[in-house]
């Protein structure tokens, strides 16, 4: 492994099954791009999680297997994986996911491509528990409409984003006190330093989601990340922004579950 690898992904890791965590962490392994280190931060309570998710991360040399003496949560688990990283491309990834062949390739290839774009995300195959593909979800891919359309929901895939290391390191890693919308938080305050976004058009991950409900929390999560990023830039969205996401926060869950299902998930006929 190179002493400065090109790409540094973070995976947080908790409890997964083997069958599930060794179809993710191979994904990684499998990747056409081969210039990587990944930092697999691991908080499993199961000791046979823990040694699993060990023992898949010592067939690779790449991967860097960390189990935290005390509880970080997910925050927590990306801040310790971003200190510890030493490629100048930081790329996010879930151990319950499947990374394509090419993701880091395409990834890469367009940051080198845009020096101006501090963050790229990418599109999404949702699949269920069994691995069943069950829709596609896609983002906008220009900085201008994924700001403006930022304001009232999110506009990267956290799973799939990718990152330059000096951003994090100038404008601050994730908010430990989040327990959601993490990703959403740092989004906004990059946003508000100046950090470009983009997304490619590919999808490059595969995201395993078993539902469509929000956790109860996540929500006021969200509404805290949008009124502690409060800014001029985009004023009216912002403003509306936070008092559609109040009013959504108030709808019962069934109600929610059934619109995202409607509206958001374009879901395969």
């Amino acid at each position: 492994m190179a002493d400065t690898p090109k790409v540094t992904l973070l995976v947080p890791a908790f409890n997964e099954p083997e069958d599930i965590l060794e179809q993710s962490l191979s994904s990684v392994m499998a990747q056409t791009f081969t210039d990587f280190e990944c930092i697999v931060v691991d908080e499993s309570t199961r000791p046979e999680a823990a040694q699993a998710c060990e023992r898949i991360c010592a067939r690779d040399p790449r991967f860097r297997y960390v189990h935290p003496t005390e509880r970080l949560g997910l925050p927590g688990s990306l801040n310790l994986a971003i200190s510890m990283a030493r490629g100048p491309l930081l790329a996010r990834f879930d151990s319950d996911d499947v990374c394509l062949p090419d993701r880091l390739a395409v990834q890469v290839a367009f940051m080198d491509a845009h020096p101006d774009i501090g963050v790229v995300g990418a599109g999404l195959q949702l699949i269920d528990e069994a691995g069943r593909p069950t829709a596609e979800r896609h983002y906008p891919e220009r900085s201008e409409d994924i700001a403006r359309k930022l304001q009232f929901t999110t506009t990267l895939a956290h799973p799939t984003v990718m990152y330059r290391a000096d951003v994090a390191k100038r404008f601050g890693g994730y908010d430990p006190t989040f327990r959601f919308a993490e990703d959403l938080d740092l989004w906004l305050r990059w946003l508000n330093r100046g950090v470009k976004f983009a997304n490619v058009p590919d999808v490059l991950v595969k995201y395993r989601q078993a539902q469509t409900r929000r956790h109860r929390n996540h929500w006021r999560f969200n509404l805290r990340a949008r009124v502690r990023n409060f800014g001029p830039s985009h004023l009216l969205r912002r403003v509306a922004g936070i008092l559609c996401i109040g009013t959504w926060s108030i709808l019962p869950p069934s109600v929610q579950e059934s619109v995202f299902r409607l509206v958001l998930l374009h879901v395969r006929r």
